[in-house]
């Protein structure tokens, strides 16, 4: 029965860095339901990446969602929605930020060291995992 809640609640995510790295990672629906609810139904997410002061990286979502659960404190690798900025962002080290974002999952991969390596304008790309 645990592992069945965890199916339900936890959504695992691929990560795909320029088609050649690949990270794993998960929504956690208990976070921000209606977000995750929204992102699923147009996956693939993907575009090019952007940073913003080294704190994430992050793509432009075709999406307008409102403020659910907002929090402005990260840890490395958690996974966020920007409402104001209809961004998804990845989290590349502990951060406190002016802006609250919906908070979604985080990278479970041991790699996620890879993401620091990108160059604005690289794809990123996010999809169920089969995993």
């Amino acid at each position: 029965m645990s592992s069945e809640f965890q199916s339900v609640s936890r959504i695992p995510i691929k990560i795909e860095l320029n088609r050649a790295h690949e990270l794993q990672g998960e929504f956690r629906r208990h976070l921000s339901p209606l977000t995750i609810k929204n992102l699923i139904n147009v996956f693939p997410l993907f575009g090019r990446i952007n940073s913003y002061d080294g704190k994430f990286i992050y793509i432009q979502v075709a999406l307008q969602l409102g403020s659910e659960k907002p929090v402005n404190s990260f840890k490395k690798g958690d996974i966020a929605f920007s409402p104001l900025g209809n961004f998804l962002c990845i989290f590349l080290c502990d951060a406190t930020l002016d802006q609250k974002l919906n908070l979604l999952g985080r990278v479970t991969s041991n790699n996620i060291d890879i993401l620091q390596s990108f160059r604005v304008g690289d794809y990123l790309s996010i999809n169920k995992s089969l995993n």
